[in-house]
């Protein structure tokens, strides 16, 4: 069941019996290569043990299940991903992928039951109670953490082939962002003076074309009054059970600073005056371990999506498209600057965007419209 051979000075190789391979009945083993014969004992005794106790998995055994969420997802991907990335992919694995081909084992993995998989999901994937299936962008999603996993699989020589290299990913629409019209954002804005958070908070959000998660890990000493800068370093994100403050934003060229208008200097010195006039009033029950721009209250922070909801109840009040969401603002401040002739690489690095390809993918119509002016400019010089 198991032995240890020697290939030469300072050089030996142990192995160790695992099981028989089910569909040919071969013996499986597994074999390592120490330097000390005494490495290679104590290597064999615990693989002995773990085959003894139940606690040992022949490779040929691992299930879609046990591969995708405790090896994969734990050991090649938490460590290396954002949390909020983690949570995405623990949801499509645990939601979606075990229902369906968990009890599937990895090596029995087909092309067909991929395209199973994703025919079924189209036709009957959601999950809130709601009939239909999930959109080409969500399973290309799926997609992804599917072919990357068997990808390492293949790599770790679990599987003799990558199956999701057989069937077409998933191909999701052009994605043009929805953008508020002038007359919308100043109708918004004008509803929302009673509102003073909301206010200052969406006014930020059109003047400076940060993210929701940015603007609610900010804090004051990244706001530079006298330079008349917003440095952006921090993100607070929704996560499972409420919302954590990072040190860190979605990616390394999200770390920037955006310049600030004389106006919006003015509205956040203002802002800060009404902040601090509230923590005195309020004494020692106002949390100053973080200082927040834009906190509750109490300085405590938000739940993200309470903002979001915020949103979405004046967007109603205002009897606004529904389409409209938060992350609206941070697409009308591109598109503003985009259409009054700023460079898309300027655009690009007030956004944060690692690739321009990702500022003129979204926001092609911007472009259209620009061609139509210039265009029309022809029309006049003719």
């Amino acid at each position: 069941m198991a032995h240890i051979k020697k290939l030469g000075k300072d050089k030996y190789k142990a192995f160790v019996e695992v099981g028989k391979e089910p569909s040919s009945g071969k013996r499986e083993r597994q074999t390592k290569v120490f330097k000390r014969k005494k490495d290679a004992e104590v290597w064999i005794g615990k693989k002995l043990e773990n085959i003894e106790s139940g606690s040992f998995i022949n490779p040929s055994d691992i299930t879609v299940a046990e591969y995708f969420l405790n090896r994969w997802l734990e050991n090649h991907k938490k460590p290396y991903v954002a949390i909020t990335t983690y949570e995405g992919y623990k949801f499509a694995i645990t939601k979606h992928l075990i229902p369906a081909l968990g009890k599937v084992r990895l090596q029995d993995l087909r092309p067909d039951h991929l395209e199973s998989y994703f025919n079924q999901k189209r036709k009957n994937g959601r999950l809130d109670n709601k009939k239909g299936g999930l959109s080409e962008n969500c399973l290309k999603k799926h997609y992804v953490i599917i072919n990357s996993g068997l990808k390492k699989a293949l790599k770790l020589k679990l599987i003799k082939y990558n199956p999701a290299q057989a069937i077409d990913s998933p191909q999701p629409e052009k994605y043009n962002a929805p953008v508020m019209k002038e007359k919308e954002f100043l109708k918004l804005i004008d509803l929302i003076k009673e509102d003073y958070f909301m206010y200052v908070f969406i006014k930020t959000a059109l003047k400076t074309g940060m993210r929701r998660s940015e603007l609610l890990g900010l804090e004051w000493n990244e706001v530079d009054f006298k330079k008349g800068f917003i440095k952006v370093r921090k993100t607070l994100l929704k996560v499972n059970g409420g919302s954590i403050h990072l040190n860190q934003t979605k990616n390394e060229s999200s770390r920037r600073e955006i310049k600030m208008s004389n106006d919006l200097i003015k509205t956040l010195r203002g802002f800060k005056k009404w902040q601090n006039e509230l923590k005195l009033s309020l004494g020692p029950e106002y949390n100053n371990r973080k200082n927040f721009v834009f906190s509750r209250p109490d300085g405590n922070n938000f739940n993200p999506r309470t903002i979001s909801r915020k949103f979405e109840d004046l967007i109603k009040k205002a009897n606004l498209p529904s389409k409209y969401t938060i992350h609206t603002l941070r697409h009308t401040f591109a598109t503003i600057n985009l259409k009054n002739g700023v460079p898309a690489k300027v655009v690009q690095d007030m956004l944060g965007h690692s690739k321009i390809s990702t500022t003129l993918d979204i926001y092609s119509h911007t472009d259209l419209e620009m061609q139509k002016t210039a265009v029309d400019k022809l029309d006049e010089i003719f």
